[in-house]
């Protein structure tokens, strides 16, 4: 039996690659990274945020230019929403001016900021993209103000 000195070192080469690129597909499967493992990222973050607590987040589109956020209240206490804020990936803190809104226990509503222009992830950018931001709620309960920081960041895509 005749053996080329190098083919030893070939096939461990060609082993140690297959594996890099099984591992790399795992990874971005489970969402390392946002760009590739988009879906599954998003189906976690719509996970938590339909279940967060005092308000949850059950639907949401952003486009260039506006956001249409849908929140329910599910605590057992009347809640006014003041402010909502994305907070991107370089720690900007940038202000969705929401209004006053009122949210009775249990109650559901769509908000809808038309001029959403500062700290849009959506704005110049093609449909399709994704984002990935972290969202803040303001609120008042009786005298005193509130804030909901999420555990997890809502991730989407453009629409």
């Amino acid at each position: 039996m005749v053996r080329s000195k190098g083919q030893g070192a070939t096939e461990y080469l060609v082993i140690l690659g297959a594996v890099l690129l099984v591992a790399m597909v795992v990874i971005a499967l489970l969402g390392w990274f946002p760009q590739v493992g988009g879906p599954g990222r998003e189906r976690e973050s719509e996970s938590y945020w339909k279940t967060a607590t005092p308000f949850s987040i059950t639907a949401f589109k952003v486009m260039n230019g506006t956001a249409l956020l849908v929140l329910a209240n599910r605590g057992s206490d009347s809640l006014n929403v003041t402010e909502m804020q994305f907070v991107d990936s370089v720690g900007n803190v940038n202000n969705l001016s929401t209004g006053y809104h009122v949210f009775s226990a249990g109650e559901e509503n769509a908000i809808y900021v038309s001029s959403f222009t500062s700290g849009n992830p959506c704005v110049y950018t093609a449909s399709g993209k994704a984002f990935e931001v972290q969202v803040n709620i303001l609120y008042n309960f009786m005298n005193y103000s509130m804030r909901q920081t999420g555990a997890r960041p809502l991730v989407g895509t453009c629409s």
